[in-house]
């Protein structure tokens, strides 16, 4: 097991109630408007942790759309797994960088407070566009900007050297992955990249 997992895992049980207190909460809300997720629709939530957006993506999807989260931390996806599902969704572990699903499957990806992690975030964004329709849509969202969280991330060892790319890198990790950046926001205590797959 690397650091990384070994991190990630150990904080599992505790981590919605140590990250996500009421103020927290109301900002994710917020947040979660600018996802502009449909009704009805196909949703992928890529590092779910403990699955802090499932009952929001399930809100906004309702009963016709479909969740489908993962997590590479099995101990993080038994969390996200306890959440309240349909028979429709899912939540399984898995890897960013090679995941379990076929091409064209999902109108939306998001990934929230993960992207960083990823060991190769150009695959893995090759990977979230492989598995979205033509015109689908990626949003890459974290609830600290991308200073904001290289700082939060330097206080633990496990994590120190995982920061967001900058506008150029990110605009180019986009292309190269068939996507078209359609903006970045990046201003304190949000970060949000959105992108759409070219048709």
């Amino acid at each position: 097991m690397s650091s990384r997992s070994a991190f990630f895992d150990s904080r599992a049980r505790e981590w919605e109630k140590n990250c996500y207190p009421p103020p927290v909460r109301e900002r994710l809300e917020e947040l979660i408007l600018e996802f502009r997720v449909k009704t009805g629709t196909r949703v992928l939530d890529i590092g779910t942790g403990p699955g802090v957006l499932i009952p929001y993506l399930k809100r906004l999807v309702g009963s016709d759309g479909t969740v489908c989260a993962f997590d590479l931390s099995l101990e993080m996806a038994r969390q996200a797994g306890s959440k309240p599902l349909s028979s429709k969704d899912a939540v399984v572990q898995a890897d960013v960088h090679r995941m379990p699903f076929g091409g064209d499957v999902f109108d939306q990806a998001i990934c929230f407070a993960a992207f960083p992690h990823f060991a190769d975030p150009g695959r893995a964004l090759g990977e979230m566009s492989r598995v979205i329709h033509s015109g689908g849509h990626i949003v890459i969202a974290h609830l600290l900007s991308r200073k904001e969280l290289s700082m939060h991330h330097a206080a633990h060892s496990a994590v120190e050297g995982d920061v967001l790319p900058d506008d150029s890198r990110m605009t180019e990790l986009f292309s190269k992955a068939g996507l078209e950046l359609l903006e970045i926001a990046d201003v304190p205590g949000r970060y949000l990249a959105r992108g759409v797959k070219r048709t």
